[in-house]
């Protein structure tokens, strides 16, 4: 698969949008569809106050001064002239005990010691988790944060990079109705030649209208497929299963709705086919929040339907 765009790029026609708004620059004015009361997690609308903003002190200029340090080396001079002339001393006594003619015995034999080398061996460290401050329910993997929608969710260690900015809006579909996530993670970026943006994987949050979570999970979820997955206006083959009803952590309940989409034309960076899942929780009879994720299958490296499973079902309220 190939970033449909970075974090609200260039879509079709060559027009550019503003990354953080997502409305077109010089043209005219779309509205942005997840601009919605709903916020997320435990968050119905909630007006926005204003924060009063903690000054930061700074403590007195300069800090504290730290005391100079003595040189020891006069002292590490003086003990060893001293040892020196301790040695002399001890050896001319020595030889002063010793009758004429005669020649000290020498010391006995000391038995040889061996050194054991331990051979060391080259280890690789494994990766860091990105937010090494939460804890994942997921033993092993990390933790992405989405502020956005006050939620947290994991992904495995190896290969996966996290949005530097996870407030980033990332963009499948036309401006007026596309499919927006953020707190997004993706998995092995620039595995094609030529195109950096390419990735296996990937995966995000967002929140999206409809009167409860099977029927946002089931919406999102063909939206999703025909945008990220449809290629010169050949839609994909899509064998979508039936909704399940799972609990998230916490004993939240949720529906995952997945797909296992299939390209007639797959382009030079895709796979022939994909599984796609979706997760909607939290409804408030308006909107959900809705966790999202799909991953090319059939190829080396790719993410297992478990591993699938076990990245949506991690979904919950951020500490």
């Amino acid at each position: 698969m190939s970033s449909p765009g970075g974090q609200w790029g260039s879509h079709g026609g060559g027009q550019q949008y503003d990354p953080l708004t997502g409305q077109p620059v010089g043209g005219a004015q779309y509205p942005q569809p997840d601009a919605q009361q709903y916020q997320g997690f435990g968050a119905y609308g909630q007006p926005q106050q204003p924060q009063y903003q903690q000054p930061q002190y700074q403590g007195l200029p300069g800090g504290y001064p730290t005391p100079p340090k003595k040189s020891k080396g006069p002292l590490i001079t003086a003990i060893a002239l001293g040892a020196v002339a301790l040695i002399a001393i001890v050896t001319t006594a020595v030889v002063l005990l010793v009758p004429s003619g005669q020649q000290a015995s020498p010391p006995p034999p000391q038995s040889p010691t061996t050194t054991k080398s331990t051979p060391t061996q080259a280890t690789t460290a494994p990766p860091s988790a990105a937010n090494p401050d939460l804890q994942p329910v997921v033993p092993g993997w990390q933790v992405v944060r989405v502020p956005k929608r006050t939620a947290v969710y994991d992904v495995p260690l190896a290969g996966w990079e996290l949005d530097p900015d996870p407030e980033n809006i990332q963009a499948y579909g036309p401006p007026d109705d596309p499919v927006t996530m953020t707190g997004v993670a993706d998995y092995m970026v620039g595995f094609c030649p030529g195109d950096p943006r390419s990735y296996r994987a990937t995966s995000g949050v967002s929140a999206r209208k409809g009167p409860d979570d099977t029927a946002v999970a089931t919406e999102t979820l063909a939206k999703l497929v025909q945008y990220a997955h449809g290629r010169d206006g050949v839609a994909p083959i899509v064998e979508t299963g039936a909704p399940e009803h799972i609990q998230l952590p916490g004993n939240v309940p949720a529906v995952r709705v997945t797909a296992r989409v299939t390209l007639p034309q797959p382009g030079a960076c895709d796979a022939t086919t994909a599984l796609t899942s979706v997760v909607a929780t939290n409804s408030d009879g308006q909107s959900s929040v809705v966790m999202m994720a799909t991953a090319d299958q059939g190829v080396e490296g790719a993410l297992s339907q478990e591993d699938l499973n076990k990245l949506t079902g991690s979904l919950r309220a951020a500490p």
